[in-house]
C-alpha cells in the first residue's frame, strides 16, 4: 500500500501541468486574476476546471480524469481542509442517536467496548462507524472523501425511496451536475465499455445486478446499490454503426435521492461506482 501511494505521489499532477493548457493571457473569465493562480486552485480542489473557457476539451479530458482520482486519494488536496471537514462532520456524529439512526440507513447499531457503532454495507464490503472514525471491516483504508461521504450519510438519515426513478435533470437544482455526470460518468462509461456489450454482465458481477429483462427499450440494464438507502440503475444502448449511433449510457435515480445524499454527494457516488466498474471490467478483459 505504501509502495502504491509514493507512486501516485510521484505522478500527482502539479499546477504547472494545468497551466500549460491555458491561454496564459491572464484574461481573468475564470474568476481568478491570472492563469496560474486558476492552476493553482483547481489543482487543490479549490476551482473547477471547466471555470477556464479557453481550455481544449480533449487535451483537458486526461488530465481531468487524473486529477479527479488524485483528489479522491486526497493527493494534491490541502490536507487541513480535510481535516476541518471531518473534525465537523466528527463533532455532528457525536449528538447522533446511533440507536434511532440506524434503521433509517439500513444500519445495524452494536455495542462496543469503544461505545455504540453501526455496521452496514458500502459498494458490496462492510463498514463499522464509531463516533471518530468509519473503517472497512476487512481493514483496507478510507480516503478522506469516502469518509466525508459515509459520515453524511450517517448524519442525515436517509428517506425511503419511493419506487420512481427518474434522471438527474428531474431532480431540484442540479442543473450544475448534470455535465459533470455526463462526462465523468455516463459518456466516461460509454467510451470505454461500449464497445462489447456482450461483456457487461460479467463486469457487474459483486458489483450489481442486471434488470434488463425488467425494462423495454434498453440493450442493458444495471442495478447497484451503494449503500443500503442508495441505489443507482444505469441504462445502456449498444452502439449501431450502420445507423451512426454511438453507445449511449443513462443513470437512474429514485425520486427521493435528495432526502438522502445532497447532489455533490450523490454525484461523487456516480463517479466512484464508474470507476469500480471500468476497473473491474478491465480486470476482467486481462484475465480473459
Amino acid at each position: 500500500m505504501q509502495d502504491q501511494w509514493r507512486q501516485k505521489l510521484d505522478k500527482k499532477l502539479t499546477p504547472m501541468d494545468l497551466y500549460r493548457l491555458t491561454p496564459r493571457n491572464n484574461c481573468g473569465a475564470c474568476g481568478f486574476l491570472t492563469c496560474l493562480a486558476f492552476a493553482t486552485q483547481a489543482i487543490v480542489g479549490q476551482a473547477q476546471l471547466d471555470a477556464c473557457p479557453y481550455l481544449n476539451p480533449e487535451a483537458l479530458q486526461p488530465l481531468r480524469e487524473q486529477l479527479n482520482e488524485q483528489h479522491r486519494s486526497g493527493i494534491g488536496v490541502k490536507r487541513e481542509g480535510f481535516e476541518k471537514a471531518l473534525e465537523y462532520l466528527r463533532g455532528r456524529l457525536r449528538e447522533c442517536d446511533f440507536q434511532a439512526v440506524a434503521p433509517t440507513i439500513g444500519a445495524v447499531c452494536l455495542t462496543t467496548d469503544q461505545g455504540p457503532t453501526l455496521q452496514f454495507e458500502y459498494f458490496g464490503t462492510k463498514v463499522t462507524a464509531g463516533r471518530d472514525d468509519i473503517t472497512r471491516a476487512s481493514g483496507e483504508e478510507l480516503n478522506p472523501w469516502e469518509k466525508i461521504f459515509l459520515f453524511n450519510y450517517i448524519i442525515d438519515g436517509a428517506q425511503y425511496p419511493s419506487g420512481v426513478w427518474v434522471g438527474m435533470e428531474s431532480l431540484p437544482n442540479s442543473v450544475s451536475k448534470i455535465k459533470s455526470l455526463k462526462a465523468h460518468c455516463q459518456d466516461r462509461l460509454a467510451q470505454e465499455l461500449g464497445a462489447d456489450l456482450q461483456k457487461l454482465p460479467e463486469a457487474i458481477a459483486g458489483l450489481g445486478r442486471d434488470i434488463t429483462a425488467q425494462l423495454d427499450q434498453v440493450d442493458f440494464a444495471v442495478e447497484f446499490h451503494i449503500l443500503p438507502r442508495l441505489a443507482v440503475r444505469v441504462l445502456w444502448w449498444a452502439e449501431d454503426p450502420e445507423e451512426g449511433f454511438e453507445s449511449q449510457v443513462k443513470f437512474l435515480f429514485d425520486s427521493n435521492v435528495l432526502g438522502t445524499l445532497d447532489l455533490e454527494s450523490l454525484l461523487f457516488a456516480c463517479e466512484q461506482l464508474t470507476d469500480r466498474w471500468i476497473a473491474q471490467y478491465s480486470a476482467a478483459q486481462s484475465i480473459g
